[in-house]
């Protein structure tokens, strides 16, 4: 009896002890953490990559090109911003352009850095409603090129309405006129979309394979490019969705993007490729932007 006394009171101020205890396990204790970049850790190792990094755009290698939606209404995270944006990769066109902010313009400097030529796109082929007249158009182009010259962009991407011939002339020669040197023109399309005689006034062509089911298909709409087009296939890039598959000539599934790199050598030599939605690609299973960076490792093996 006296022994299960003794418990009783043993054990209301074990669970005191051990209540106590638990609170000085858990009170919150402010930690420092600060993150510091590559560039703040070791600045002149920086220069040295970065330097090494633009010599290796300005050498003669296959492209890769990217959309960005940049700016968004709401940024989600990282994948939102230039900043990160695979180091490697050659040109970026921002499809918010018309909002291009505070935060894209701090991330230019970066750009600039790593040598990744940064362009405003006008996609017409989604906007052609806002554009019922002429005016109108031509309005919203001196808008762009305002913005371009602002912003210290290099240059301008489009989309046109295939049977809208007049807007895509009016584009060209707006843009074509309005381009200093070192700016690209690129068309995102089909080209035949372009007048003939246009053409020639197009830096690179994006061919529309990012919505092809196999490669037999993407070698069919390569042939039309530089046959009927007449588009030089060192002018010409292949895009695919960053999550989209595409199949090979014996039916084997790989992702569109990894597997239009491998077309870009195989049906050309073509320019490289283009990468829609490339934010898809952040949140990866291996690292951020792994399919893009494999795509350019496959055409770049030695750079």
């Amino acid at each position: 009896m006296k022994q299960k006394r003794i418990y009783r009171m043993i054990l209301p101020v074990a669970a005191l002890l051990l209540a106590a205890a638990c609170s000085d396990w858990t009170e919150t204790e402010s930690v420092e953490n600060s993150v510091r970049k590559p560039w703040e850790q070791d600045p002149a190792l920086w220069a040295d990559y970065t330097a090494a990094l633009r010599a290796y755009k300005q050498s003669e290698h296959y492209l890769s090109y990217a959309r960005l939606n940049n700016s968004p209404a709401k940024a989600t995270s990282e994948q939102d911003f230039m900043r990160c944006l695979p180091d490697s990769l050659d040109i970026v066109t921002l499809t918010n352009a018309d909002n291009f902010s505070a935060y894209d313009a701090e991330d230019m400097a970066t750009m600039r850095e790593k040598g990744t030529r940064v362009l405003y796109q006008v996609d017409y082929a989604a906007r052609k409603a806002d554009f019922s007249t002429e005016t109108a158009l031509k309005a919203y182009l001196d808008g762009v090129i305002a913005s371009v010259a602002a912003n210290g962009l290099d240059g301008y991407s489009f989309t046109t309405d295939p049977l809208d011939a007049a807007a895509t002339a009016t584009i060209v020669a707006t843009l074509s006129a309005a381009r200093s040197d070192g700016q690209l023109l690129v068309f995102e399309g089909n080209p035949l979309s372009v007048a003939e005689a246009d053409r020639a006034k197009l830096d690179f062509v994006v061919l529309d394979t990012e919505k092809a089911e196999n490669t037999t298909e993407v070698q069919l709409l390569v042939l039309n490019a530089t046959g009927y087009a007449g588009i030089a296939p060192e002018k010409l890039l292949l895009a695919a969705e960053i999550d989209a598959p595409l199949q090979d000539a014996d039916r084997t599934e790989y992702a569109a993007v990894e597997l239009m790199a491998r077309c870009v050598v195989e049906y050309g030599p073509l320019a490289g490729f283009a990468a829609y939605n490339i934010a898809g690609d952040y949140y990866h299973a291996d690292r951020n932007y792994s399919t893009i960076r494999k795509a350019i490792q496959t055409l770049n093996p030695s750079k």
